[in-house]
């Protein structure tokens, strides 16, 4: 049974003092005025090219595309429906893209209720595709093997159906 001394007649916090520096506030990011006041499509791009830099793994991105989609999905709800509003007249979707340039990862959430305490009645809905390739792999040379080329430079393993992907969510809602 040790007894740990005061410092009294200082006190432990010093002078540190209890302030607030933030401010709770919907808000996705887009100035007042602007034409298109919510994101149609969020973008994650992990491109680690430093030394020092951890790329995310794969399952720690999706949860960021989540967050970040669910969190913007709910500032616009509450913009358009108010912040007491409980089940939405109409939907609000958010889609995600996230990509090193080879691995494509796609989700897009569906915030059907700000209701969040209820596990009864109308849900939230998220559809997620996961680790798509684009291509197998990319080579500024030939790989070679005997004086015979095995994989040639350029592109190899390339899947169209993951450019589909893509280029579907990016051009929904154009038309």
């Amino acid at each position: 049974n040790h007894v740990l001394q005061t410092f009294y007649p200082i006190a432990p916090t010093i002078d540190l003092q209890e302030i607030h520096v933030y401010e709770e506030v919907n808000d996705t990011g887009f100035k007042e005025g602007y034409p298109y006041i919510h994101p149609h499509t969020l973008y994650f791009t992990d491109l680690c090219n430093q030394a020092s830099c951890v790329p995310f793994k794969p399952e720690h991105l999706r949860a960021k595309m989540i967050m970040f989609a669910f969190g913007n999905a709910l500032a616009k709800a509450k913009k358009l429906y108010g912040e007491d509003t409980k089940v939405l007249e109409h939907p609000v979707v958010v889609q995600s893209i996230a990509t090193d340039g080879k691995l494509f990862q796609f989700v897009v959430l569906q915030l059907n209720t700000m209701d969040l305490n209820s596990s009864d009645g109308v849900k939230n809905i998220i559809w997620m595709d996961s680790d798509q390739l684009l291509y197998e792999c990319a080579n500024y040379l030939p790989e070679m093997r005997k004086k015979v080329v095995v994989v040639p430079s350029g592109l190899s393993g390339y899947q169209p159906a993951t450019f589909r992907k893509f280029l579907a969510m990016y051009l929904h809602g154009v038309m």
